[in-house]
């Protein structure tokens, strides 16, 4: 069930994130929108967690069983295009619990380097390890549904989880760089931000 706490009125603070209320857990929420795989995870952590002040600007939906909506067509490694994206998928999430977060980077396309810089990305992902503590390692893919390739773009929605606790899900998009697949920004995402939380 999703959950919103209204905002505090409070005065600013040079440790807050720009658009962000602050608080130990918003921080790491914030944090966690770097990329937006994990940024349902630290929603529902905060939320399992009973937030802490403020309130995050992403809104979860936790469950203790898969989501209604996380029933569509599953992509198989039929072919190397399919192979390659659900790789792409999985890596988008474990590379956080295997300490590797610096290594997705590299596998975004081209133009991401213009609007997210490697400082602040590799900082997100070092900030999101700490602020998950223990369920750092309950962080996990699933699988990647509802995939359309067309011709050298594809679109999809990522089914990850924190494994005894919730499932979550983000639209994610693709395009292929040189004839290798590459994780490409969702429409309408700026900055670091470069997937879609369903909620």
């Amino acid at each position: 069930m999703s959950s919103q706490r209204p905002r505090r009125a409070r005065g600013p603070d040079p440790n807050d994130l720009p658009g962000f209320p602050i608080g130990r857990s918003e921080l790491i929420a914030a944090a966690f929108l770097i990329v937006g795989i994990v940024a349902i995870v630290a929603a529902v952590v905060v939320t399992q967690n009973g937030g802490g002040e403020g309130t995050a600007s992403v809104t979860a939906t936790a469950t203790e069983t898969p989501l209604p909506s996380a029933s569509g067509v599953r992509l198989e490694p039929t072919d190397a295009d399919s192979e390659a994206i659900i790789n792409l998928a999985r890596k988008s999430i474990e590379v956080l619990p295997q300490g590797q977060w610096p290594s997705l980077y590299t596998d975004f396309v081209a133009s991401f380097a213009q609007r997210c810089s490697i400082e602040a990305f590799t900082q997100a992902g070092i900030d999101s390890s700490t602020g998950l503590g223990d369920d750092l390692q309950l962080l996990g893919f699933k699988f990647i549904q509802d995939v359309t390739i067309t011709g050298d773009t594809a679109t999809g929605t990522i089914v990850g989880e924190l494994r005894g606790k919730t499932e979550y899900q983000v639209d994610a998009a693709f395009a292929k760089e040189n004839d290798a697949w590459k994780i490409a920004p969702v429409p309408d995402t700026e900055g670091c931000s470069a997937f879609t939380v369903l909620s």
